[in-house]
């Protein structure tokens, strides 16, 4: 399968416009569950209630640096696992509209199966090889499923510069010229980030009776249902 079955990321309509003169330096960008493309460095010049005074949310810092990994060893969330659904654009009111329109009943499914096929698809080039229809199938199966117990926790967004001519280094916002802009950025870019989670207990039963439900067609060969059986013993090892 050489495209994922199920993406996270939605394209919002293109409207320029400007950030504020603040920035945060990150030394790069990393969604697991939902990209496979190389990071690139950027400067955060603006974000929600920056203007108050606030700082970026641990749960924000910790998504950016290290993905949803590293938010699930905040204390707050060891019991739960997490899911962050993540939209990009210039429009602003476009993806303000995105976030408000998002439901946990109807949008988590797909958070669900983007991260079991990730699981899935972690430690084989070519998982429809290696398990079968019950790939394909499983990550349908998920995305169809009628999930209970996702709560939508927090909701934050961002303004990024990526920088022009880059290196591995980003640069901090204090080191730009006088005013805080970068002189000459690749592009710029809202990013609006939904925080969404569910107790592990809780997602660990729905996705059993999933396994349960799963009937591939056409049925998998002995060694594509060896390999499927290996990992649903250790599904969440990783996960």
């Amino acid at each position: 399968m050489k495209k994922k079955l199920i993406s996270a990321i939605l394209t919002a309509v293109l409207f320029a416009s400007c950030a504020g003169n603040s920035g945060k330096r990150f030394q790069n960008f990393t969604a697991p569950q939902q990209t496979a493309e190389t990071p690139e460095p950027f400067i955060i010049t603006d974000y929600k209630n920056r203007a108050d005074g606030e700082m970026l949310p641990e749960w924000v810092e910790a998504w950016l640096k290290s993905g949803i990994s590293e938010v699930e060893k905040l204390a707050v969330y060891r019991d739960r696992y997490v899911f962050v659904s993540w939209n990009e654009g210039n429009n602003f009111n476009a993806l303000t509209q995105w976030s408000k329109g998002f439901s946990p009943e109807l949008d988590f499914p797909r958070l669900a199966a983007a991260r079991i096929e990730d699981r899935l698809s972690a430690s084989v080039p070519f998982p429809d090889d290696e398990y079968g229809a019950f790939f394909e199938t499983l990550i349908r199966t998920a995305s169809d499923a009628s999930w209970t117990g996702a709560i939508r926790e927090e909701d934050f967004w961002i303004y990024r510069e990526y920088e022009s001519g880059a290196g591995e280094s980003p640069v901090l916002a204090e080191d730009q010229e006088p005013g805080g802009r970068n002189p000459a950025p690749e592009k710029e870019a809202w990013g609006f980030l939904i925080l969404v989670t569910i107790k592990k207990t809780l997602f660990a039963s729905q996705l059993n009776e999933i396994f349960l439900k799963v009937n591939p067609a056409p049925q998998p060969s002995r060694d594509q249902v060896n390999a499927a059986n290996r990992v649903k013993e250790r599904f969440f090892d990783g996960f």
